[in-house]
């Protein structure tokens, strides 16, 4: 595969793996001491949520529901604890799909989603809205709209470069999407946060609970889009 990748692609590769050796290695420069139930515990949601996969209409891509357990570590767990629950997200939604995923894809998607967990622990903690009296709730939002810039982005971008077509075209149709998604995301992140701490099994099942639910419903949805479309062409070429 490597051989045949333009050489933009394979540059855009190197940049994305170095950029997540650097957080990697910034998660391990400022070490803090880790409530180790709650990360066993968001580590396992996080690998159970990122099998609730729904592939993009149209795209090679897939969505997965493991936004809020992500967000969660970014707010309760220190940077290299909530990259290692990046990390435990990208290996589950990699390799529970049966299907084949060739190591630079690997490489490629897990060092994607650690740079975006990074960024979006930098956001949250960067102490920008300390002042306002919704600082959390800002800091979230914002987290989470850096998660996802920093997921979609480079995702839209090396399908353009690997099968052709406008990145920024792609990027759109990946938006439109995926968006909502991480807006309920970001909501649910909003309302577990609110508990001290997600360690309670209940509130975690509970968590699961509704990300399955929105998983299938999500699931649905598509299933149907994509049933409907023969029949909408099908239709305007009868005209």
């Amino acid at each position: 595969m490597t051989n045949t990748m333009p050489i933009k692609a394979k540059v855009m590769i190197g940049m994305v793996a170095v950029a997540s050796l650097c957080a990697l290695s910034f998660g391990i420069i400022r070490w803090q001491s880790q409530a180790w139930p709650q990360l066993l515990l968001l580590s396992a949601a996080a690998a159970l949520s990122s099998r609730f996969k729904v592939k993009l209409p149209g795209m090679t891509s897939s969505m997965s529901g493991n936004l809020p357990v992500i967000l969660l570590g970014v707010t309760q767990l220190g940077l290299f604890a909530s990259l290692l629950v990046g990390i435990t997200a990208a290996i589950a939604q990699s390799y529970t799909s049966g299907k084949q995923v060739k190591p630079i894809q690997f490489l490629f998607n897990a060092c994607t989603l650690l740079n975006a967990t990074g960024l979006a622990y930098l956001v949250y903690h960067s102490q920008l809205f300390a002042a306002h009296a919704s600082a959390h709730t800002m800091s979230l939002v914002l987290a989470a709209v850096t998660y996802f810039v920093a997921n979609t982005a480079p995702v839209a971008s090396i399908i353009g470069l690997t099968e052709g077509g406008n990145p920024f075209a792609l990027w759109h149709k990946v938006f439109l999407w995926s968006f909502p998604n991480y807006v309920i995301g970001a909501g649910l992140t909003a309302i577990a946060s609110v508990f001290t701490t997600v360690s309670g099994l209940v509130t975690l099942g509970t968590l699961m609970a509704v990300l399955f639910a929105i998983y299938q419903s999500y699931k649905m949805y598509v299933s149907r889009t994509e049933q409907s479309q023969p029949l909408v062409m099908a239709m305007a070429a009868g005209r």
